[in-house]
């Protein structure tokens, strides 16, 4: 049986269709807050017909991190499928929480969590490279600690063209040498090897705060380009949230598990 995982995120909304934990296809669009809920209805039909759609999907599970448009994605797409869940409010995190206030956490960061709790080896960090980059740390024992936040790449690429007008636009890009020889360069390394620098120091400095070495997994839309400059071990995986639906959706005792 094939469900539906919605990851509604602030930039981009992913709609995946999962047959099983390696068995997964999906489709990214704009997130866009003005849409309709009968223009979410007509581009989830349209996106399921791309997906190869067959009327056996009786479940979809959204994460969202957008709750303006959450109820309006929920309503579109019960009018496709039967069952469908938003994870956090109608299905409760299999996974414990010890933040501060458990509530504040993104659904999107524990998503990542219960996929790599199911998945990978423990202690884990998870490098989300989204709208933001986050980073969140499950500990030895399956639980989610916490993390940190930093601006996404984008997010900083963009913020430098406004601010600097005599700045050009560049490609982000692996770069070998950190010194560019023009400004143009420049830019390209500051940006790609910052953003490398980052990642590899903010794991050194979790791994030095808890003394223990973690398994680093990458994902979200800059993940391969950052994971081509790190000297550190790291497991990119571009499907981690649709997986982590997909072990959500299977710790459901009400549903059948034998997708």
């Amino acid at each position: 049986m094939k469900i539906l995982g919605i990851d509604i995120g602030n930039t981009t909304t992913e709609f995946g269709l999962i047959e099983g934990i390696n068995s997964i296809s999906s489709f990214k669009v704009h997130t866009d807050l003005k849409k309709t809920e009968d223009e979410w209805y007509l581009l989830i039909k349209e996106i399921l017909n791309t997906l190869d759609f067959e009327p056996v999907i009786q479940t979809a599970l959204i994460s969202s991190v957008v709750p303006h448009i959450t109820d309006r994605v929920k309503k579109a797409t019960k009018k496709i499928v039967k069952d469908v869940y938003t994870i956090g409010d109608d299905i409760p995190y299999s996974i414990k929480i010890n933040y501060n206030k458990p509530e504040d956490v993104g659904t999107d960061r524990i998503v990542n969590a219960i996929a790599v709790l199911n998945m990978y080896q423990l202690p884990a960090v998870v490098v989300d490279f989204g709208t933001a980059v986050t980073f969140d740390y499950v500990n030895e024992r399956g639980e989610y600690e916490g993390g940190a936040i930093f601006p996404g790449l984008k997010s900083s690429v963009e913020a430098l063209f406004q601010k600097t007008a005599k700045l050009p636009t560049v490609e982000i890009k692996p770069v070998e040498a950190p010194i560019g020889k023009t400004t143009s360069e420049s830019i390209q390394s500051g940006i790609f090897n910052g953003f490398v620098s980052l990642v590899e120091g903010m794991i050194k400095k979790m791994e030095n705060s808890t003394g223990k070495k973690v398994n680093v997994i990458l994902t979200g839309g800059d993940s391969q380009v950052i994971g081509k400059g790190l000297t550190i071990p790291h497991t990119i995986d571009t499907y981690l949230n649709m997986r982590g639906i997909f072990h959500i959706y299977k710790s459901l005792e009400k549903l059948d598990t034998n997708v």
